[in-house]
Formats: C-alpha cells, structure tokens, sequence
C-alpha cells in the first residue's frame, strides 16, 4: 500500500526526551494524494474485505454498494470525529511503528453515534519480545478548542494511563478468533495485561492526535509540555485550514468508492 503521510505532509517534529511533537501541513500538491489516497482506506475501517465478499455473495453488486453506504457516517460531526481516529489509526501505523490490529469503526452499533473505550489501542513488541502498548486519543474540530483538549488528555490519563480492561479486552477477543496464528498469540498478551494490569509505565505510550483548521500550536505544546513525563508521549497536529470542506470531500470520496464495490 502507497504510504498515506510521506506523500501528504511535511512534518514539523520537535522531541524533548520522551515528549515528541508532529506538526503537519499539507505538501504542495499534497491534498492531490490524500483524495487519491484517503477514500479507500476510509471505507475500509469501516469494513473489511473480507466482509466485501461475503456481502457480495448475498446481494449481489448493485444492493452490495448501498448496504456498505449505510455504514458510513453522515452527520458533519459524526464525519469528523471518525476521521480523526481513521486519520490517527494511519498515522500510528505509518510513522510510530505499532500496529493497530482491530479496527473498532467496524463495531459501531450507529454510523452516527461515536463508540466508546480508547480512540486507538495500538500493540507493538519491544526488543525484549515483551509486549508493548500504546493508548491513543483523537480529536477534529475546524476549531479546536482548550477544553477539548483538556478532555482528551483526562482520558488519556484514566485507569493510570492504562487502556481501560473493557478496550484491551475487546481487542483480544476480536483476535483470538483470528485465523492467523500470530494474531491469536497478540490477542492472548492482550487479554493477560487486560486482566493482570501488570504492564509497567514505560511499555504503555500516549498519543493525542488532532485535525484541526485552527492554529493551535501553543495549546498542544502547553498540553504536551504538562503531560505525564514518566512513559512515551505523543502529541500530533495536523492542520487542514478548510477542515469542514476537506472532510466532506474525503466522505464524499468513499461514498463513490462504495459504488465501484458495488459495480465489480
């Protein structure tokens, strides 16, 4: 697969010990790959292609395309806050080295309604082959505002800065049934560190990821410099300045993709 950010932004990184800052801007021509780019992999976490498949085997093409439109979100925040995880979830896998192995925009019980338990949980092995976490929050707004940040690094901070046993747990089930061998071993360390909490600070990373059309370089920089200094952390910003415009387009982008689903 086409690296999504490598193509799309430029990136401002600022490190002071364990804190690291991403502040990302669009490339010249970057918006040109993220249209290209972003659709399809929107659609897919909301379903997977195995998925696909099977629902094409049951409804064949043209109903199969109106079945996965009706996953997606419609509402202007709805849209937003799920593509700030979708974004968030990328961004983890691209450029901090974890995996994130569930994809919980799958599970939604509404295509409006935001689910609960961490934005991202994502799983990665140290050089020790020892299990290593990390516990990710994701915000959008056209104007983000101190509060909301505040909010999200509260959450963060929850259960000692742990992921919550209810999401670890909700990610270990999903990959103990995986036929993937490798997938059921990850799924059974998470399920011991959901039930043992004996994962130390150091192998459990924060990230607070916002997509924002207002500048707030000084609000994430106050927010990161106040974070818990004893585990990783990591704080991104990527800034859209026509957020609401660029969100629809993205959204209207995977509706169209749904469709060439639909038609073979």
């Amino acid at each position: 697969m086409t690296e999504l950010y490598e193509y799309w932004c430029d990136a401002d990184r600022s490190r002071n010990r364990d804190k690291n800052l991403w502040r990302l801007s669009e490339l010249q021509d970057g918006r040109e790959h993220a249209l290209d780019e972003l659709p399809g992999r929107v659609l897919s976490h909301y379903v997977s292609d195995e998925e696909v498949a099977k629902i094409l085997n049951t409804l064949g093409y043209p109903a199969t395309a109106e079945c996965i439109r009706t996953l997606l979100p419609e509402g202007t925040v709805g849209r937003s806050g799920d593509l700030g995880e979708i974004l968030a979830t990328e961004f983890v896998e691209e450029w901090l080295g974890y995996e994130v192995p569930v994809r919980k925009l799958r599970d939604k019980d509404h295509r409006d309604m935001a689910m609960r338990g961490e934005d991202v949980i994502g799983v990665a092995y140290d050089d020790d082959d020892r299990l290593i976490l990390l516990k990710g929050e994701a915000k959008s707004a056209q104007a983000l505002s101190r509060s909301t940040v505040e909010k999200a690094r509260k959450r963060l901070d929850e259960d000692y800065g742990r992921p919550s046993a209810h999401s670890l747990i909700f990610v270990g089930r999903k990959l103990i049934q995986s036929d993937d061998p490798d997938r059921k071993e990850v799924g059974k360390a998470v399920l011991r560190e959901a039930t043992s909490g004996a994962m130390s600070v150091r192998r459990i990373a924060h990230l607070l990821f916002t997509l924002t059309g207002n500048q707030v370089d000084q609000l994430i920089q106050n927010d990161l410099d106040g974070a818990d200094g004893s585990r990783p952390q990591h704080s991104v910003n990527l800034r859209i300045s026509d957020h609401r415009d660029f969100v629809e387009a993205i959204y209207e982008g995977a509706y169209e993709e749904a469709g060439s689903v639909g038609d073979g």
